[in-house]
């Protein structure tokens, strides 16, 4: 059977979808074949209803499957809407993470005729084989059927258990090749991501990976949280990898998407070892956690050409930490798992929140001095988003923080805040939003202090006729005001590559050298000085 799988991907940043990769790889394997639309307006324009409506029916797809995140789920309602109404003989095929998250919403609404939950790779290769041989698929586990839809005539949805975690070391190879590698590639900067693992111990509440270990507690599937714990052989992924690299030359620098790269140690030496006495030569990039990162394990990383190490820091304030994120971390150790990385010569980066429930303004700027303290080489922001069915869902809607109308009409959790706040906060989040790294340069040791200190004091007196008026130049101003400390030699931070992150001039300044060497990495659009 032919399947088009389609990923909404707007407003978000690009890369591969590890999902549609591994489905795609398992339906092959069985005999399908597939395609894909990539729906992200920086590599493409983006499709019309009629237009996806032309792409099925050229191709003589069998069966549409989408894969869904919570902010991309308009879109796709309305491609279905679309679909439905021209190709009703089609089935529609729901995946992703706010499928599993919100299930019993998705099979309500009607507007698929197959709701996936969990890691369902299989059960989609089941679901194709049955339907291509005109079989009832519905009893596979990890699906469910709308009530009186296509394949369920009763008048209850068919909601049936999740089957056990695959075994990662007997699925095909991820099929990279469904997306567009040398578009994506061109425009991540060389970067590419692939993934060495699956699941996360760590019950963050903004995170789904606490929920997923219970559905699948519940429905008899595992019995306990480290049967969602799994790599990949090492073998497999260097293999996979060498492929890559032999496929794309533009490839320069590797991206380990998972959630924990460095939870096993054992598996990071095997990993780290392997990878060096390969001969792939690209440096890599891996996300941490404080609590399992020490000497050791920056030196492994760095031995093995570790680049950067990406740590979730989320927060400065213990008190959000421990009773609204359920991060149970120190400031000291954050400050030590980052100086270790930093000894051994790794560029570090952390992901960082703000908005966060209940969140005042002094916890908001201990999380600017913490990042300012630390010294580290890039930090990226968002705004706390109420995924639907998490933990952090529930803790802003008992506090009544939820504005329905600020989460429906959100396309990313980059650009404003789904929670309802008094207006001063509201408006130093606005600011925050867009020059969170000027006060990090205000609270540093570094030279840069006193200037950033007047900007920051200039920002902060604005009203909001004021900073409506003034905001849009913030960023022209950032640029300028970069160069030329570059030019002077002063350590500082600035926007680069996204309008969310905060990077060390000192890097921008080695990775301009590294590019003006290799100019084929720099990415459509962009210029040697971004």
């Amino acid at each position: 059977m032919r399947v088009l799988l389609v990923y909404p991907n707007l407003d978000s940043p690009v890369g591969v979808n590890h999902g549609l990769s591994i489905i795609s790889g398992v339906l092959k394997a069985a005999g399908h074949e597939t395609r894909l639309v990539h729906v992200n307006e920086k590599l493409f324009d983006v499709p019309t209803g009629d237009e996806l409506v032309a792409r099925v029916r050229e191709w003589g797809a069998g069966l549409v499957g989408f894969s869904l995140m919570t902010q991309q789920v308009p879109w796709a309602v309305e491609a279905a809407r679309a679909l439905r109404a021209a190709l009703p003989e089609v089935p529609l095929v729901a995946g992703g993470v706010h499928c599993t998250m919100v299930p019993d919403e998705v099979v309500a609404a009607g507007e698929f005729d197959v709701v996936a939950v969990g890691e369902a790779e299989l059960a989609f290769r089941e679901l194709v084989d049955r339907i291509e041989r005109g079989e009832d698929p519905t009893t596979i586990p990890n699906l469910r059927f709308p009530a009186r839809s296509r394949y369920n005539a009763g008048p209850a949805p068919i909601s049936n258990p999740v089957g056990p975690f695959p075994d990662l070391a007997a699925l095909p190879d991820n099929d990279y090749e469904l997306f567009d590698m040398r578009r994506i590639t061109r425009a991540k900067n060389g970067w590419i991501g692939v993934l060495t693992s699956r699941g996360c111990p760590y019950k963050c509440t903004y995170c789904f990976n606490k929920e997923i270990v219970d559905r699948y507690k519940a429905d008899g599937a595992a019995t306990t949280g480290k049967e969602y714990l799994r790599h990949y052989p090492v073998e497999r992924i260097i293999g996979e990898l060498e492929g890559l690299k032999a496929r794309h030359s533009g490839i320069d620098t590797l991206l380990f998407d998972d959630d924990l790269f460095t939870l096993d140690r054992d598996y990071v030496r095997d990993f780290c070892r392997a990878y060096k006495a390969s001969g792939l030569g690209l440096p890599f990039v891996v996300n941490a956690h404080v609590q399992v990162f020490d000497e050791d394990m920056a030196f492994t990383l760095a031995d093995a050409g570790c680049r950067i190490v990406k740590f979730g820091l989320e927060s400065g304030s213990k008190r959000l930490r421990t009773q609204v994120l359920w991060r149970f971390m120190s400031n000291e150790r954050i400050k030590a798992a980052f100086a270790a990385a930093h000894h051994y010569g790794l560029h570090t980066s952390a992901f960082v929140m703000f908005g966060l429930p209940t969140e005042t303004r002094e916890d908001l700027l201990e999380t600017l001095q913490l990042i300012a303290d630390t010294e580290m080489g890039r930090f990226r922001w968002a705004m706390f988003f109420p995924f639907p069915g998490t933990a952090g869902h529930r803790i802003a809607s008992e506090r009544g923080l939820i504005d329905p109308d600020a989460m429906k009409g959100a396309g990313n959790y980059f650009e404003g805040t789904c929670l309802r706040w008094d207006a001063d906060t509201g408006l130093f989040l606005q600011k925050l939003g867009r020059v969170a790294h000027w006060w990090v340069n205000a609270l540093s040791a570094w030279p840069c202090a006193p200037l950033y200190r007047e900007l920051v004091a200039e920002v902060d007196a604005w009203d909001a006729a004021e900073w409506a008026a003034k905001r849009a130049d913030l960023r022209r101003r950032d640029r300028e005001l970069s160069e030329r400390l570059i030019a002077e030699g002063v350590r500082h931070y600035s926007l680069r590559y996204t309008h969310v992150m905060g990077v060390d001039s000192d890097f921008v300044i080695r990775e301009r050298a590294r590019l003006r060497d290799a100019p084929q990495y720099v990415p459509v659009g962009y210029t040697l000085d971004d």
